[in-house]
């Protein structure tokens, strides 16, 4: 499954970890079934504070200087995800679209960021499967890599 999958990169990649995060709300129930897998706590992180109530950003009991691993379902621009870990810096993702502008601001936040998936190889079973063109892989790496650029859909391929 997902959540095993997440729990073995969290035991492998971070295993200091203390805390599971999930991000609102997409990481939540993989972050929750990951963290049950792992024996460890959950919680859950907005990118921002509620506007009502006790206006957290987290909700789940965190302790000072607690090893956090987030859970993101998918990272493009790496804006939300920045938004979300503003102390933690470890961050497991199902999915990541390896756009250079979220390499870089992970890089620049030193972020230590780990998915299971990601375009490259999504698009690379897609062709090796027959699902799309090779001319399709092309125009979709040429979107992750400018996606400002929009060249790539001109470019034809399948629909």
């Amino acid at each position: 499954t997902v959540e095993r999958a997440i729990a073995d990169t969290v035991h492998r990649e971070f295993p200091q970890a203390e805390v599971l995060m999930g991000t609102a709300t997409a990481g939540i129930a993989h972050a929750a079934i990951a963290a049950h897998l792992l024996g460890l706590p959950m919680g859950y992180v907005r990118s921002g504070s509620k506007d009502h109530g006790r206006k957290n950003q987290i909700e789940g009991r965190l302790e000072a200087g607690q090893r956090v691993v987030v859970i993101e379902d998918l990272i493009s621009t790496g804006g939300s995800v920045l938004d979300t870990v503003a102390a933690p810096r470890e961050v497991v993702s199902i999915f990541t679209y390896g756009m250079k502008k979220g390499v870089e601001r992970m890089a620049e936040a030193k972020v230590k960021s780990v998915s299971l998936t990601n375009l490259d190889i999504i698009a690379r079973v897609g062709a090796e499967e027959h699902y799309i063109t090779e001319a399709d892989v092309a125009r979709l790496l040429a979107f992750r890599d400018d996606p400002a650029d929009e060249s790539w859909i001109k470019k034809g391929g399948t629909n």
